[in-house]
């Protein structure tokens, strides 16, 4: 029987718009040398071995290994990790926080079986990039991962390591923040609106702006979980004084980082 194949829908993006000056047999998407590492870590490798395999027809150079294995030592890291969970996020939590501290520069993908909404908060507040369903069909799964590599390389990495306002320090790789050389207790989604909001210091931010980004969701007017992470920010910032408030709220607009008060 004769064999009918399609070409992927990676192979489709990726594919030159001019044509090349000589045909090759072999030219296809295995033949491309930009092809990104992805290295999945499943708590079920064999559930997730046809999802991997589904990713290779895809142009990705996919890998399964349990959850235990992150790949033999001196090995680089890949160009994005993916927890592959079908026994629930809560228990993998550490495991998510231990990789984003790992290699803060590589996308981090959660993708969990019968995704709930406590799973995408939990998720992006711990560190990963994206959160999908294990449902998610290979050519959806890559394109997002592209998706998240196009960011990256659109945005060079031109922001600071440090920031230092006063007695406040801030320190992106290692996602820490010091205050009159004290340690903070912050989460990842606490660090990560601190941040946003400092590298922007003198200039208001709004939350339309800040709710994708720390949450990965479209703004809606009643999403009040920036409103909360502020107020969580500011009681460990002892930032109780309403008239020279270190995080002010700018009316009908979103928040404003004084460089000068600390």
């Amino acid at each position: 029987m004769r064999r009918h194949s399609r070409p992927t829908i990676g192979a489709i993006v990726d594919t030159p718009t001019a044509p090349p000056t000589t045909a090759s047999p072999a030219a296809g998407p295995s033949a491309r040398c930009s092809t990104h590492s992805v290295q999945v870590l499943s708590d079920d490798p064999g559930a997730a071995a046809a999802w991997v395999t589904a990713l290779r027809g895809e142009g990705l150079n996919a890998r399964c290994l349990p959850l235990d294995g992150t790949g033999r030592a001196g090995d680089a890291p890949p160009d994005a990790w993916v927890l592959h969970l079908t026994r629930g996020l809560p228990p993998q939590l550490a495991r998510l926080r231990a990789l984003r501290c790992a290699a803060p520069q590589v996308p981090l993908v959660a993708a969990c079986q019968g995704l709930r909404d406590l799973d995408h908060v939990l998720a992006l507040e711990m560190g990963a990039d994206d959160v999908i369903d294990t449902a998610l069909s290979a050519p959806v799964v890559a394109a997002r991962l592209r998706a998240l590599w196009r960011r990256g390389g659109e945005r060079p990495d031109e922001q600071p390591e440090q920031l230092c306002f006063g007695r406040l320090q801030l320190i992106r790789r290692e996602r820490r923040a010091v205050l009159g050389q004290r340690p903070m207790a912050l989460t990842e989604g606490e660090f990560e609106l601190l941040w946003l909001l400092a590298v922007r210091a003198g200039h208001v931010v709004r939350r339309c702006d800040l709710v994708p980004h720390l949450r990965g969701l479209e703004y809606q007017r009643a999403d009040r979980s920036i409103d909360c992470c502020v107020y969580r920010l500011r009681a460990k910032l002892g930032d109780h004084d309403p008239t020279a408030r270190r995080i002010r709220t700018v009316r009908n607009r979103g928040y404003l980082f004084s460089p000068l008060a600390w």
